[in-house]
């Protein structure tokens, strides 16, 4: 539990980091940085704290499943444009699920590799 408590905070950092960056750069810009700062944050309260593999794979699954479900509740609450047509429904959660998975997958493989360096 303490673990999904972890990946929450990391997913509202990375949430509102990308919303900030957003504000004056590009979609894929904002999700860069805002994931390079998530992962910088993550490396280095994760050495702080000396987590174990386990530790880093539920943290990371976490992470991106709460940024899911968070940007997901504030696409439905406030839409990002005005909806013309089915991609504008669809496209806002297509990417806040590519967004969740590629957070996964970068958290896991870099505290794997800062983990074993150790």
């Amino acid at each position: 539990m303490k673990n999904f408590l972890s990946g929450m905070l990391f997913s509202l950092l990375l949430l509102l980091s990308f919303i900030f960056i957003r504000t004056v750069a590009g979609l894929w810009v904002s999700f860069a940085w805002s994931l390079f700062i998530t992962t910088a944050v993550f490396l280095f309260y994760g050495r702080k704290k000396k987590w174990s593999g386990k530790d880093i794979v539920l943290i990371s699954f976490g992470t991106g499943l709460f940024y899911i479900l968070f940007a997901s509740f504030g696409i439905s609450l406030v839409p990002p444009e005005p909806i013309r047509d089915l991609g504008d429904i669809v496209m806002p959660y297509l990417y806040a699920g590519v967004f969740g998975g590629c957070t996964m997958i970068v958290l896991v493989l870099s505290g794997l590799v800062i983990n074993k360096q150790r």
